[in-house]
């Protein structure tokens, strides 16, 4: 029987009592399992807090009050897991020494929650009854491409490394988050441990994955910018994948590719309001659901900005847009989408990459291009569905909706993947956009100048 790999973020981690509920949960499950934890709420962002003061911390004090938490969630002390927190010391010490955060001390250091909830989970598990072994990624072979902060998986090396390690009758706990390169450990971007769940279920054939959040898996949009949304039972892989990837922050933007490639089914489940194994929240796998309003989901992101290369003819110029796309590439620059046209090429990015780039740009010798812009404050805004490039009037209904809002839409693009149109408008309009669109298609708040 092949095992199942369950994942529990660290929103289901916030206090003793999750522990129980979590492992209610874990004994329901009739076979062998991977779980895949990730760091008790809170602890990555205390550890990211402590590399940006690491001149000024107090070492040795924060490591007492890191241990506390773990004190808080078991009733006796464990010497390993002491000094699994303790692991740190010197890695934090010598950044202090130095003035600064070396990358693969970052990485490290801020992965440290996710090695710290493994083994507090396995002594808990273990000391209930459920036998259990913790397993790292550096001792599996968890490998990735080296990239730190933001590492990919390397499931093609990983998986016989995996087949070799796991065996099919026993249960193992492993932190999630990061991978291997070369014996350092890189992590995989904020969310990361969806990304190992269905890496490692992709590299042992697994089952299924479950994901355990604190919401009710996919919604129609973002609950904290709509009033009245709505549940998404059922998606498809490339649907799940495009939502995640337009911002929608329940799943990790390259979670959905492993199991896709394996066609392994996906399912999400909010701990707090868990029925059974059977009701899941929302399920991705490879079955779609066309529905008659084709919407399923609207997501967004704020981490845009627009580079546009102007000139009389550079949309005409051949290898032009090579030429730019080479530049970025060779200093790890991701082009999030590009849109042409006879006087412009515009190169949508991270906000957070934009000054690497102004770096990069004011390099840039490139005789067609007269003047070089930055357009920052955007938000894109994505609508996805199976089917919305095939039924008549939907992009009509998205964009008469906005515009009887008075919004302004800065750019488009539509056909880049056969479930998904996008655009982009400024910032303050973003909500209003959002609602107008939601209502359009789900029904909902009243918007502002309806």
């Amino acid at each position: 029987m092949k095992k199942v790999v369950l994942k529990f973020g660290g929103s289901s981690l916030k206090n003793k009592d999750d522990l129980s509920k979590i492992f209610e949960v874990v004994r329901m499950y009739d076979r062998s399992f991977i779980l895949v934890v990730s760091a008790v709420n809170g602890v990555t962002n205390s550890l990211i807090r402590a590399l940006k003061v690491i001149k000024d911390i107090d070492i040795d004090e924060f490591l007492f009050d890191l241990y506390s938490i773990y004190q808080n969630f078991l009733d006796r002390e464990y010497s390993d897991l002491k000094e699994r927190v303790y692991q740190i010391r010197d890695l934090l010490m010598g950044a202090k020494l130095i003035g600064r955060v070396p990358d693969f001390v970052y990485d490290h250091v801020v992965s440290h929650g996710e090695r710290c909830s493994s083994l507090l989970l396995s002594h808990y598990f273990n000391d209930h009854g459920l036998q259990c072994e913790e397993a790292l990624p550096e001792q599996f072979g968890l490998l990735t491409d080296g990239r730190f902060k933001s590492a990919s998986i390397d499931l093609y090396t990983s998986e016989k490394n995996l087949k070799d390690f796991f065996k099919d009758n026993k249960n193992y706990i492993v932190p999630g988050f990061y991978g291997i390169y070369e014996g350092e450990i890189t992590i995989l971007g904020r969310g990361g441990s969806d990304y190992s769940a269905t890496s490692i279920a992709y590299c042992i054939d697994a089952e299924r994955v479950d994901l355990y959040k604190d919401v009710s898996g996919f919604m129609t949009c973002d609950p904290k910018c709509v009033d009245g949304v709505q549940p998404v039972s059922r998606l498809t892989y490339d649907e799940a994948a495009e939502l995640s990837y337009f911002g929608a922050k329940i799943l990790h933007h390259s979670a959905v590719d492993p199991v896709k490639k394996k066609n392994i089914p996906l399912y999400i489940y909010n701990i707090n309001s868990f029925r059974s194994i059977e009701n899941p929240d929302t399920v991705i796998s490879s079955s779609g659901s066309v529905t008659d309003e084709i919407i399923k989901s609207i997501s967004f992101t704020d981490d845009i900005a627009i580079i546009q290369f102007k000139g009389p003819n550079v949309g005409r110029v051949p290898g032009l847009l090579g030429q730019i796309a080479s530049n970025f590439g060779n200093e790890g620059i991701n082009i999030k989408s590009v849109v042409t046209s006879q006087t412009s090429i515009n190169v949508l990015i991270s906000h957070q990459d934009i000054e690497k780039c102004r770096k990069i740009t004011s390099k840039m010798k490139i005789s067609e291009v007269e003047n070089i812009c930055y357009k920052e404050k955007i938000s894109l805004i994505a609508a996805v569905g199976d089917g919305i490039l095939k039924k008549h009037g939907v992009a009509a209904r998205i964009f008469s909706a906005v515009s009887k809002q008075c919004i302004n839409v800065q750019m488009i693009s539509a056909g880049a993947s056969d479930v998904t149109i996008y655009f982009l408008v400024d910032t303050r309009d973003r909500d209003n956009a959002l609602r107008a669109i939601h209502k359009e298609f789900f029904g909902g708040e009243r918007c502002e100048n309806s």
